[in-house]
């Protein structure tokens, strides 16, 4: 059978760690802002609305 040992990490290799995984998870959020964008960009119903409220809105102006 194995024995289990439990290594507690130094203070420095925690600090180390929370580091990597802040910027795994800001790495993360700036790819979804960067997926999302690609996205709205690339619908073609979205745009079409957006076109739709952008003439609404010009005509709004104009009144």
């Amino acid at each position: 059978m194995s024995t289990e040992r439990h290594i507690e990490p130094s203070a420095a290799q925690v600090a180390e760690m929370q580091e990597a995984l802040f910027n795994l998870r800001d790495g993360l959020m700036r790819l979804k802002m960067s997926l999302m964008e690609l996205a709205s960009m690339t619908d073609e119903e979205g745009q079409r609305i957006a076109a739709a409220e952008t003439q609404a809105l010009l005509q709004r102006l104009r009144a």
